[in-house]
């Protein structure tokens, strides 16, 4: 499973997509977080409480008894969707979350891990609900932009290697899910990347930029609550 981008079939189909996404629209603002270092609004699903997206204050958001937050009980397709075809290949679950990237600005290039974490096992799930996929790039051994396919919406990507997206027409909308899970070995799993239609692996780059590592790590180096 040595991949940066693996695309995976959990057979979510076009109108669970469509409900999924207009239950996501229906959700007021207030209940979003802006993430000045990714660029983007975030918004809690499912996790153990906490505050998403800075320092601490009391639970991590990836730590406890996970349950759904007050905006994921909003969402009984995407809980649907979740529990049937995006949980059964986690052990153990992992906390979801909502990036929202406004149409006309990307992302900022990132690591969605700690800088001691490169190259070690942090897979992240992606099911991107609207935009285009292939302003998705990740920074290789010679500081360019590797971009990825337009024609995969579900994937798993290396959350340790840097990467962004592109600005685009459109708002990209897309469902994540990261830590605890990190890609641990089962028997679903592994048949689900071993019969993926892409993978690809990119070269990582020899310098980390520090602007790549989010700051609020400094204060919670073994805190997983700001990982996408």
């Amino acid at each position: 499973m040595d991949f940066t981008f693996c695309a995976i079939n959990v057979n979510v189909t076009n109108l669970e997509k469509q409900l999924m996404l207009a239950e996501v629209l229906d959700i007021p603002d207030d209940l979003y977080h802006e993430n000045g270092f990714r660029g983007c609004r975030m918004l809690g699903i499912y996790n153990g409480g906490g505050q998403l997206g800075g320092p601490v204050k009391g639970r991590s958001t990836s730590k406890g008894q996970f349950k759904y937050t007050t905006a994921g009980e909003r969402c009984p397709t995407i809980q649907s969707v979740l529990v049937e075809k995006i949980f059964p290949f986690m052990n153990p679950i992992g906390r979801v979350t909502i990036l929202r990237t406004r149409a006309g600005s990307g992302l900022n290039v990132h690591l969605d891990t700690l800088e001691n974490e490169i190259g070690t096992r942090q897979h992240k799930y992606r099911l991107v609900l609207n935009g285009e996929i292939d302003k998705l790039f990740f920074i290789d051994e010679n500081n360019k932009k590797v971009f990825m396919p337009n024609e995969y919406n579900s994937y798993v990507l290396d959350g340790s290697h840097p990467h962004s997206i592109d600005p685009a027409n459109e708002e990209k909308i897309t469902l994540c899910v990261g830590a605890p899970w990190h890609g641990e070995d089962n028997k679903l799993y592994s048949n689900l990347v071993k019969n993926s239609n892409y993978s690809i692996k990119v070269s990582r780059p020899t310098v980390i930029d520090p602007k790549w590592v989010d700051p609020f790590f400094k204060y919670k180096t073994t805190d997983e609550n700001i990982r996408a």
